[in-house]
């Protein structure tokens, strides 16, 4: 016998939908529907990539009826092409809702030739909700759930994988029906968005498809015979480190190796942690955070170097390689566009990851006869930090053109600017860009090697004389633990999860959210900065009229492909957005960058002395046996 309290499920009410397959009656539909001002969008396809998969379905819905567009021009089934929707998907005046629209954006890219304009993605909304939460109930039938108390049924969505198949009623019911719910969904979201003041920041995040779908699409080259050379290379130093490691560590077997046999693994943590305990080290596991407090004593060094030797081949060695797509020979990161911070992280394969160094980059290329632009916004965070504390001593050094770390130093250390070494700026780098991440006295001692009073007092010594800092970062921590959450420059807001007061773990878990609320300000106006950024470069590289591309937003920098004809004016174009995604929203410390041209993923301006100043070449090629060198000085890398 049922009851009050039972809950049954509710499954979507049978759509109203017209399935079409011929084009005169697709161009009177849409004759319609270029008079409304929200339409819903979606697709089915036979797989996830864009390059291998095609477009069976368009489906476009009205607040009561969604219309199923046959796509399969190139069949029996239907004569629709893609040019009858790109008046109406294209419209600057129609707003259309998607969810997840960075997958249909790319799919109707490649197979239609354009991008859909004009979006509101009720995924991308919701992930904006949750950030710094659980960020896993933003699908489509977690949305539905959550707002209408619907459940659906998503297994149909498997069944689209035939190309050639005649489509089944429970087919074009399920495709009427991913369209139907969005704009209820969005006018459930609407009411959040306008009282958590997420205006500004959804139109960041739906403009920034393009440059995501751009990113995804475009890809970059890769050098493979570069790669392996440089694997083999790796691989060797990964079996000299090996050796010399088991070699001081065998002694501690009270038995005889026979034929240079090793009698230790040190790939198996238990055996390798009994072995240096015998050798005089009572440690207690062999992380690389443990064993890295223990650097440089030499046995620690040459384990470490194998392990990062280790980690390279086995996360960027052929594993890299076989992610080269069979279609466009490129490499296709898949970006995620938001975690708890606002920034992107990427995989499959990660190339966030890579390696700074020149000679791992060195094998990302530009395709024959073109270059790559590389770009990055300069000391993007400590400027940031600036603008928001307005702290007098960073606003002087930065308007008066003075660096910044050397400055620290002087006034933390006590030493006359002109006799700084390289040892105490890195210090004072390390404090600049360690502080707004909870940088503690611990930390500070490890990164300089001195004991914690003394980086205690390194520490005081900098808040001291950098007030400012010290009164916004206290201010971010303390308005955290009051409302919950920490908002960027855009209104961004990551969210915190709090226990009840009476928890035993409030404390550490309010020391969490303090750390992390000093952060956020200044990590959330990272990824609203460069974002806009992006935005603004991708339509301008489109309004340029070459077939220059971005390919890869990495961190705080932006790589660009096109020929080598457009270097100069496309350095330009790149170089002025970054400085103008920056600009939108800090006013008293603007942004500095500089574009490297060269044939690969460059790292830094050329760092040849001449005349005890350094080259600041920004131009490279490849010579005759592949090596870099700086066209101003000739210096090779």
């Amino acid at each position: 016998m049922s009851t009050v309290f039972e809950q049954k499920v509710i499954r979507l009410p049978k759509p109203n939908y017209s399935y079409i397959k011929s084009s005169e009656k697709a161009k009177e539909i849409l004759n319609t529907l270029s008079n409304y001002k929200v339409l819903e969008i979606d697709t089915e396809t036979t797989g996830l990539d864009p390059y291998t998969s095609k477009v069976s379905l368009l489906q476009i819905g009205t607040s009561n009826k969604a219309y199923i567009f046959d796509m399969r021009s190139d069949t029996e089934f239907s004569d629709i092409s893609w040019d009858l929707f790109k008046p109406i998907l294209t419209s600057a005046n129609i707003l259309k809702l998607l969810q997840n629209a960075v997958f249909d954006m790319k799919m109707i890219k490649v197979h239609g030739g354009y991008y859909i304009k004009n979006i509101y993605d009720t995924m991308l909304v919701e992930q904006l909700f949750q950030l710094g939460l659980n960020m896993r109930g933003a699908d489509l039938e977690s949305l539905v759930y959550k707002y209408l108390r619907i459940t659906i049924d998503k297994e149909p969505r498997n069944t689209f994988s035939d190309y050639y198949q005649k489509f089944e009623p429970f087919q074009l019911e399920y495709a009427a029906n991913d369209v139907l719910v969005l704009n209820m969904i969005r006018n459930l979201q609407i009411p959040k968005i306008i009282e958590d003041e997420l205006k500004d920041v959804c139109r960041l995040e739906f403009e920034f498809t393009k440059p995501m779908c751009e990113m995804e699409l475009n890809g970059i080259c890769f050098d493979i015979n570069k790669h392996r050379n440089i694997l083999c290379e790796i691989e060797a130093e990964k079996e000299k480190y090996k050796k010399i490691v088991e070699s001081k560590l065998n002694f501690t077997k009270n038995q005889i190796t026979l034929f240079d046999i090793s009698l230790i693994n040190i790939d198996s943590n238990a055996q390798l942690l009994e072995a240096l305990n015998k050798y005089g080290l009572s440690i207690p596991n062999t992380d690389i955070k443990t064993l890295s407090k223990y650097k440089d004593l030499p046995i620690i060094d040459e384990l470490l170097n194998y392990r990062r030797a280790q980690k390279f081949i086995s996360t960027y060695g052929e594993n890299l390689i076989a992610k080269i797509h069979s279609i466009t020979n490129r490499l296709h990161t898949e970006f995620r566009q938001m975690v708890s911070t606002g920034r992107m992280s990427s995989s499959n394969p990660n190339l966030q990851n890579i390696p700074k160094k020149q000679i791992y980059r060195g094998c990302f290329v530009s395709k024959f006869d073109y270059n790559l632009i590389t770009a990055d916004m300069s000391s993007c965070e400590v400027r940031i930090l600036a603008n928001l504390s307005a702290d007098p001593l960073f606003l002087h050094c930065y308007k008066n053109n003075i660096d910044i770390h050397t400055k620290t130093a002087s006034e933390i250390f006590g030493i006359p600017m002109g006799k700084i070494k390289k040892t105490d700026r890195d210090a004072a780098k390390a404090l600049n860009f360690g502080i707004f991440y909870g940088l503690t006295n611990i930390g500070l001692a490890i990164r300089l090697g001195i004991n914690e009073d003394k980086a205690q007092e390194i520490i005081n010594a900098y808040f001291k004389k950098y007030k400012g800092v010290k009164r916004y970062l206290d201010k971010s921590a303390k308005e955290a633990v009051i409302k919950r959450f920490s908002k960027s420059i855009s209104g961004r807001r990551r969210y915190y999860p709090f226990p009840e007061l009476g928890h035993p773990d409030f404390n550490r878990i309010k020391m969490g959210v303090e750390r992390q609320a000093k952060n956020m300000g200044i990590q959330g106006s990272n990824a609203d900065v460069l974002k806009q950024g992006m935005i603004y470069l991708v339509d301008r590289l489109e309004k340029f009229r070459s077939d220059a591309k971005l390919l890869l937003v990495v961190h705080d920098e932006a790589v660009v492909e096109c020929h080598k004809s457009d270097r100069y004016e496309v350095a330009k174009i790149v170089e002025q957005s970054i400085i103008d995604g920056f600009a939108d929203y800090f006013d008293l410390v603007p942004m500095e960058t500089q574009a490297l041209i060269g044939p690969c993923w460059l790292k830094n301006s050329c760092g040849n002395k001449i005349s005890d100043k350094d080259c600041d070449g920004t131009e490279f090629i490849f010579d005759s046996d592949s090596k870099l060198q700086c066209i101003k000085c000739g210096n090779k890398i």
